[in-house]
């Protein structure tokens, strides 16, 4: 049974929000999108909507982590992606929603209509601009993720790490709120080999881990790893 988050009242003083409310403070284009929409507070596991509800929403992460997922028939999960604080989801081409969108870690995200959205980018270029280069960003990890098909575990899981830093804002330290299944499901891996895939990493002196919190101590060799695909997103 699906259990879905719950609406909360707008950000209070900008110093006990995360960084992601406090850039919006300061960054006119993402405070106009914000304005746009409610909080909505999600706990871990929780569904913010679901494959086949009605695409009329946009969100943006303000806090946490958020991944979208399809069920296949055959109980199959895939991980179509993870959306960290300060990015958007939820943009369909159609009606409905292509997949499932739940909360990794405690979460809390702006749900904006879409219509709204829509009619404020089309009067301001600068919204306009931030929408179109979060679609870029999209299409490039897309891209990278299908250049990656016949890569190995290894390569693949390199190439999640260094993603992951560039969208982040914690230098080299990476803390995970995602399972070795979720990482799993997203690279088309089993958790055992993304497991073994960690270790390998360690042995080669490339990551440190301490639970969920992974150093990338060489990200250039990791880098090369996956044949330098992976672009700078900026």
């Amino acid at each position: 049974m699906l259990q879905y988050g719950r609406v909360v009242p707008a950000p209070g003083a900008l110093p006990t929000w995360p960084p992601a409310i406090t850039r919006a403070a300061v960054d006119p284009p993402l405070a106009r999108i914000a304005a746009l929409g409610r909080v909505e507070h999600v706990s871990p596991g929780m569904t913010l909507y679901a494959e086949g509800d009605v695409g009329h929403s946009v969100y943006w992460v303000a806090a946490g982590t958020v991944r979208t997922v399809n069920v296949g028939r055959d109980g199959n999960r895939i991980v179509r992606g993870f959306y960290r604080s300060g990015e958007f989801f939820g943009l369909e081409r159609g009606p409905l929603r292509a997949s499932s969108a739940e909360a990794v870690s405690e979460t809390r995200a702006v749900c904006c209509s879409r219509s709204r959205l829509d009619a404020l980018a089309a009067s301001d270029a600068q919204v306009a601009h931030e929408l179109l280069s979060w679609l870029l960003r999209m299409t490039e990890r897309a891209q990278d993720l299908a250049a990656l098909g016949r890569a190995s575990a290894t390569q693949k899981l390199a190439y999640f790490l260094i993603d992951l830093m560039d969208r982040g804002s914690a230098g080299r330290s990476i803390a995970l709120p995602m399972s070795r299944t979720d990482i799993g499901d997203y690279l088309g891996l089993s958790s055992e080999t993304v497991s073994r895939a960690f270790t390998i990493l360690r042995r080669d002196g490339m990551i440190a881990t301490h639970g969920r919190d992974v150093t990338l101590l060489d990200p250039a060799a990791l880098q090369r790893m996956n044949g330098n695909l992976l672009k700078a997103h900026s």
